[in-house]
């Protein structure tokens, strides 16, 4: 994502929304979300961008990634709870996912 301003711009107006629509739906200003998508917000506030990524239903860590609150470091971080995980490939990964909501459904019940 090189550019998320002009990402989250696409994305809304892909949804059909105007800036004061968004405003209206999130609380996120709209010359808030104006100086997000136009760039001139270089590091908008963590939380305006995590309301507008819920909003869009996009990934919100790509979003931080893009604007450097996170790097690959801290998401390594965070999917080293298991050992030799970086030796799995994304459907491997996918079926232990699946296993893990399996139990904890369980679990819940």
């Amino acid at each position: 994502m090189n550019n998320p301003g002009q990402y989250l711009k696409s994305i809304r107006k892909k949804l059909g929304l105007g800036v004061k629509a968004v405003y209206m739906q999130t609380g996120v200003g709209d010359s808030t979300i104006r100086r997000i998508e136009e760039g001139t917000t270089k590091f908008p506030p963590a939380a305006q961008l995590k309301t507008l990524a819920n909003f869009y239903n996009i990934n919100l860590i790509e979003l931080y990634k893009a604007y450097g609150y996170l790097d690959e470091t801290d998401i390594n971080f965070q999917n080293d709870c298991f050992e030799n995980t970086e030796f799995l490939d994304e459907e491997s990964h996918s079926s232990i996912q699946g296993l893990i909501n399996l139990l904890a459904e369980k679990r819940a019940l």
